[in-house]
């Protein structure tokens, strides 16, 4: 008997792990109307919205000067954080400029002057 009633218990156990949590949900249009005009106020655009642990989030909007930020917003669209996206996706070989540091290196041993 003690053996059937562990072997339910994990079964319950194993059946709540698998039910996935809703972190995030769909924004109204009220929600999103303002939370565009404050975007608008810290001067950035765009960007990806949802609603997370209790706070509005904007991920990769376009501010300003042309860079992209994470933006955090509280239950009162006040804006309470934004934090820098960086150069996302540049930190591989290719773009990063490495090839062209070791090409540069070997055109200089040949000999060759490329600038």
């Amino acid at each position: 008997m003690r053996t059937l009633v562990t072997c339910i218990a994990l079964l319950g156990l194993v059946g709540m792990a698998a039910t996935p949590a809703q972190a995030d949900r769909r924004l109204t249009r009220e929600e999103k109307s303002s939370i565009r005009s404050a975007m608008k106020d810290a001067q950035c655009s765009g960007g990806k919205m949802e609603f997370d642990d209790g706070k509005f989030e904007v991920d990769n909007a376009k501010c300003q000067n042309g860079k992209r930020y994470d933006l955090t917003f509280d239950q009162n669209f006040k804006l309470t954080n934004k934090e820098f996206e960086g150069r996302a996706g540049r930190n591989g070989y290719y773009g990063s400029g490495r090839y062209d540091r070791r090409d540069s290196w070997r055109d200089n041993r040949r000999g060759v002057d490329r600038y």
